[in-house]
């Protein structure tokens, strides 16, 4: 697991402008909390930041939504396009979904930080 400090239910990823001109410090209290989401899910969020508005990002985007979400749907086996190294890290996080399960939290941080990252898709 790998320690990620975000705010209470916001994820700022660079990309994301949603909440851009909100300052977390000034407006509320100071909400830290440490997050633990397994690597393969934070290696796959700094493979969509720095992939930027590609098919690629999109596709892991669309993915790791439909994960978390009982509502949404993504054909997984679309990611059989994607570059090996991202094929292993989608892998490993569906094996995490899967297998090992995670927790409420760690599935309201990734749908959020997905949720953000579609919105703001849509401005591009």
């Amino acid at each position: 697991m790998m320690g990620l400090c975000t705010p209470d239910f916001s994820l700022f990823r660079r990309g994301c402008c949603i909440l851009e001109d909100f300052n977390l410090q000034k407006s509320a209290p100071n909400m830290q909390i440490q997050m633990n989401l397994p690597d393969n899910v934070v290696a796959l969020m700094n493979y969509v930041d720095d992939a930027g508005w590609t098919e690629h990002a999109e596709l892991v985007v669309q993915i790791m939504m439909s994960s978390v979400h009982p509502d949404l749907e993504s054909p997984v086996g679309m990611a059989a396009f994607l570059p090996a190294d991202v094929r292993s890290s989608v892998a490993g996080f569906l094996s995490s979904i899967l297998l090992d399960g995670i927790t409420h939290e760690q599935r309201h941080e990734i749908f959020s930080w997905t949720q953000c990252w579609a919105l703001a898709s849509l401005d591009q």
